[in-house]
């Protein structure tokens, strides 16, 4: 039986293990015990710290492990580590100690033909994001941090100082943020992908809907994202060559663009599946195909490919009821009563206002259908 090491306990890391038990694969968790989510998920948990990248190799060596997979950013470098000391595919080292730093990825994919980007800088300070000049509205958030955690919209300058603080928090009090002027207008997408020895698959692509200014947190999210043809078949081309500028040969990726009068606005790569329920279940759900058992596959070198004329041409949705999203309410209330009607998870009766993305504590339902509900909010 092969053995999948799974670094991280929290929610990722238990959708690995569930679709690793369905391949018939033994599951080995790595994390400390008060950050695993369900003990039940996995075969066998390994409590420690993971950022002790030494401990976690012997014991993957005794037990053998002929797999590694990353659920975060955070475990994204320790991955690679492992896997390239083992001698098993997946993202040189090299690359994985850096391809989490969001101001890097967009150096490396400056010269990507057709994949555009705003005027963006490090900074450190609050004066430094006085001195940029750029045009507001700004958009500051920690340069290796995923999830929207510590992301503000600042539209004058009066707002710095609180946006600043609020990116430190998100950041753990890491240094340099990083500075953008924010892109309005057109339509906000995340691209899932799977790379193979150099070669990349470009799976889905889902429409956003965020909260907007000032934190920009996901509401709801769609499949297939509603762009033209053309519009799709630029997004597929341009994140293509960026997954290759970046150095990212083997494994999944979550890539946030946004598509504004046929351009591709370039927001960040994240060198894991996508959270909120879009990589899992939503792209399976979509397309048929076995995402995550795809990601897999491809840490324990068996990767074949994808057949594309296999999909299945769902449209499946994901939507967060909330304060943000009160009129969702009535719906959410009966939406077993649907025809598109998959899956309803409720924590409160109570409706949250969220300020970052979390989107398995918080109330939601998913469609499935072969035409796209319409949802007002």
């Amino acid at each position: 039986m092969k053995k999948l090491a799974i670094i991280g306990g929290g929610y990722m890391a238990g959708i690995f293990a569930q679709n690793a038990k369905q391949m018939s694969i033994e599951t080995h968790c790595f994390s400390l015990e008060n950050g695993i989510v369900d003990k039940t998920l996995f075969d066998y948990i390994h409590p420690i710290n993971i950022l002790d990248r030494e401990s976690v190799l012997e014991i993957c060596k005794l037990i053998q492990v002929d797999g590694v997979v990353a659920t975060t950013e955070l475990t994204i470098s320790i991955a690679a580590f492992l896997s390239e000391k083992l001698g098993l595919n997946g993202i040189p080292l090299n690359i994985g100690e850096v391809i989490t730093d969001k101001y890097r990825n967009r150096v490396a994919t400056k010269e990507v033909e057709g994949l555009y980007h705003p005027r963006f800088s490090e900074i450190y300070s609050v004066e430094d994001i006085k001195s940029l000049g750029f045009e507001y509205p700004i958009i500051l958030k920690p340069t290796s941090k995923g999830g929207k955690r510590g992301i503000t919209v600042i539209n004058s300058e009066d707002e710095i100082g609180d946006a600043f603080e609020y990116a430190i928090n998100g950041a753990d009090n890491k240094l340099p943020l990083l500075a953008e002027e924010f892109i309005t207008g057109g339509m906000e997408c995340s691209v899932e992908s799977l790379s193979y020895h150099g070669r990349n698959y470009i799976i889905q692509v889902t429409e956003k809907h965020t909260s907007g200014a000032p934190h920009c947190v996901e509401l709801a999210h769609h499949q297939p994202a509603g762009l033209c043809l053309e519009d799709r078949k630029e997004v597929e081309r341009v994140i293509d060559l960026g997954l290759t500028a970046i150095g990212l040969n083997n494994g999944p990726c979550h890539t946030e663009v946004k598509v504004k009068n046929g351009k591709v606005f370039l927001i960040e790569f994240n060198a894991r599946p996508g959270g909120d329920h879009i990589a899992y279940p939503l792209t399976e759900l979509s397309t048929g195909f076995p995402y995550i058992k795809g990601a897999i596959d491809i840490s324990l070198n068996r990767f074949t490919g994808v057949d594309y004329t296999s999909f299945v041409k769902k449209k499946a949705g994901v939507l967060f009821v909330t304060q943000q999203t009160k009129e969702l309410k009535p719906i959410f209330d009966h939406c077993e009563d649907y025809d598109w009607f998959y899956k309803k998870n409720q924590v409160t009766n109570e409706l949250q206002m969220l300020e970052h993305n979390d989107g398995f504590n918080t109330n939601y339902f998913i469609y499935l259908s072969d035409y796209r509900p319409i949802f007002n909010f």
